[in-house]
């Protein structure tokens, strides 16, 4: 059940924004993340990378532990922040989130929102939080107090599809040649209750054919999965044998938009379609639920950028803000070629 007393509605203040005199921030207790959660499920581009549930997960498989700010019109909350902090003695280090660790704010004027957002930044900032990273989601553009307050401004881009106006007109003649060689192949691709294992036994494949590490244990996988509850949704595609050939991930908090935040294909799978028919599947399956909006998550690589624009996504700008102290910039540099070498060395 939705509880006024941490908002009211969607809009959360008015346009005018009246004054906002009164802005607060303090930290929410365990005991009011379910107020958060359903105050956030109100927000129009509301994520589930906000969520509490989702916080107290990545505390759980990365370590560290929860700090979740809100601002406060008096007693109505408007915008806040969840934050994974760990401690490396004095110093308080704000970690990321898988994929975005969005600030978020209430509808209202763009005035009304640059308040709330200094707000929080002046806050984080009395606090001495080194963030190396704040990675928004797409509907946060304005972020000049950031700026005037001295923060770093950092662009990356996603591809969002619009799922309402979505159909399979809007697939390239390349991905539409591999959907059919799936249809050959007789793989169907069903959604099915999450498996971390077999998720991640295909996200290895496609990492290892990259030439890349697995960015998360198959142990923290499982955490995070299993947090998700009913706002995951897992698309599996598999062969006339059964056996698993790609697989899909995507998460929701509201049922706005969903986040594409995990996939991966095994070899066999890439030569008969199984990615295009993953990709497809989950389209389908998410517009017939009812979302407006997909998210891929990132499109900044080459190759992969075009691969998830041929689905009939528009490049969009996703913005991020850092602030770190030089000292820390400069001890990150040092670990950072330590680990290098500690690599060289154990090569040879």
């Amino acid at each position: 059940m939705v509880r006024p007393a941490l908002g009211s509605g969607a809009c959360g203040f008015d346009e005018a924004g009246r004054g906002m005199t009164n802005l607060t921030v303090r930290e929410l207790k365990q005991a009011e993340w379910d107020r958060w959660d359903d105050w956030l499920a109100l927000q129009p581009w509301g994520s589930p990378f906000s969520a509490a549930w989702w916080l107290d997960a990545n505390c759980r498989a990365f370590g560290g532990h929860p700090l979740l700010l809100g601002v406060f019109d008096g007693e109505q909350l408007v915008g806040g922040v969840a934050l994974r902090i760990t401690d490396v003695g004095p110093v308080h280090v704000v970690r990321p989130s898988m994929l975005y660790n969005p600030i978020v704010i209430a509808v209202g004027s763009a005035q009304s929102r640059q308040k709330v957002l200094a707000t929080l930044l002046e806050d984080m900032a009395r606090r001495r939080l080194v963030v190396p990273s704040l990675a928004c989601t797409t509907d946060m553009v304005d972020l000049r107090q950031a700026v005037w307050h001295h923060w770093n401004l950092m662009a990356s881009w996603t591809v969002v599809i619009t799922l309402k106006t979505w159909t399979l007109d809007d697939v390239s003649p390349a991905e539409l040649n591999k959907m059919r060689k799936a249809q050959r192949a007789e793989v169907t691709a069903h959604v099915e209750p999450p498996d971390a294992d077999v998720l991640y036994n295909l996200m290895k494949a496609s990492m290892t054919r990259q030439g890349q590490e697995t960015p998360l244990g198959r142990e923290q996988l499982r955490i995070l999965i299993e947090a998700t509850g009913a706002h995951g949704m897992q698309t599996v595609v598999r062969g006339v044998d059964g056996v698993p050939l790609s697989a899909g991930f995507v998460m929701a908090h509201g049922t706005r938009i969903a986040y594409h935040i995990w996939s991966g294909t095994s070899p066999i799978g890439l030569t008969k379609g199984a990615a295009v028919a993953m990709y497809v599947g989950r389209l389908e399956q998410l517009q017939a639920r009812g979302y407006e909006y997909l998210d891929c998550c990132g499109a900044s690589l080459p190759g992969l950028s075009d691969f998830k624009l041929s689905f009939g996504g528009t490049l969009t700008t996703r913005l991020a803000i850092s602030r770190e102290p030089l000292w820390y910039k400069a001890a990150r540099l040092v670990h950072v070629c330590l680990l290098w070498f500690k690599r060289v060395l154990r090569r040879h």
